[in-house]
């Protein structure tokens, strides 16, 4: 069986993407495919890491974790999501950078040793996802002390993650497409059928667009029925452009020290970690 653990980041689709995917519970079910509810895996998985410290699990422990988890025990694959998995939003940041705890990935692995396992992430930009995770974790802005705009680097969480975890495929795309996106991400994460049409490809972009501009670009779309990939994300930017919520898509960077230049080094410095990342082995990086 195999086993996708979905590690947030924090600060990026806030668990949309879990909810989206479980709008098609039935749908992925009959392709062999389980999607638990939260509730019934994120403290039972913490507590299960927590107690072997990165050991294998035994059979017993395995066979108890997955009958609690899963509805179907016929089920080829598995979509766990958690935010948390790797850590509080409180630890994200450290002055050697982000997510010092990613090589804790492997806990998650060893609870169910005898299975595959792979891990999904999305990533953003360090020049909005600091201000929003010290804000998420009411931190003050100490940390920011001695930390090198070069350790904000997402390729190097990743890359402890396939370190700690060799073999495992990873995904990973950028949060700021996920409107574009966002149906290939589910697809991706779940597994599905590519013929399968699943619900809610549109709910990252339904947050940051007007209902009007909803109702518009889904005429559109229908009208013109367009299903070309590329077609579709240029019908999507267009109308994204004319009517997007600027609250939701704008970030008030307000940081001791921070200035416009700061944003755009950051900014730049991201793009090539972007790029560094598309080209990793092992990664599944998803693109508009």
């Amino acid at each position: 069986m195999q086993v996708i653990f979905h590690l947030g980041a924090h600060c990026t689709d806030g668990g949309l993407l879990i909810r989206s995917i479980l709008r098609n519970r039935a749908a992925l079910a009959a392709e062999g495919i389980g999607v638990p509810g939260p509730g019934r895996y994120r403290e039972l998985i913490g507590e299960v890491s927590t107690t072997l410290r990165g050991s294998a699990a035994d059979t017993d422990t395995e066979d108890m974790l997955l009958e609690a988890i899963r509805d179907d025990d016929t089920a080829v694959r598995v979509v766990l999501s958690n935010e948390n998995f790797l850590c509080r939003v409180g630890v994200v940041l450290a002055q050697n950078g982000l997510y010092p705890k990613a090589e804790k990935s492997s806990w998650l692995r060893q609870c169910l040793p005898s299975h595959e396992v792979e891990f999904a992430l999305a990533i953003r930009n360090p020049a909005t996802f600091v201000p929003e995770a010290l804000a998420a974790a009411g931190e003050g802005h100490g940390i920011l002390e001695g930390l090198s705009l070069g350790d904000l680097m997402w390729s190097e969480v990743i890359a402890d993650i396939a370190a700690a975890n060799p073999g495992a495929r990873i995904v990973a795309w950028c949060h700021e497409d996920t409107p574009f996106i966002w149906s290939e991400v589910m697809r991706e994460v779940t597994g599905h059928d590519p013929f399968t049409r699943l619900e809610g490809g549109f709910d990252m972009l339904d947050t940051i667009m007007s209902e009007d501009g909803m109702t518009r670009l889904t005429d559109f779309l229908a009208e013109r029925e367009i299903e070309n990939e590329t077609k579709r994300r240029r019908a999507i930017a267009a109308f994204l452009e004319a009517h997007a919520l600027r609250d939701e898509i704008e970030t008030e960077i307000d940081l001791p020290g921070w200035t416009e230049d700061t944003v755009a080094a950051l900014t730049e410095l991201y793009e090539e970690d972007v790029a560094r990342i598309a080209r990793m082995q092992g990664v599944t990086f998803i693109s508009p």
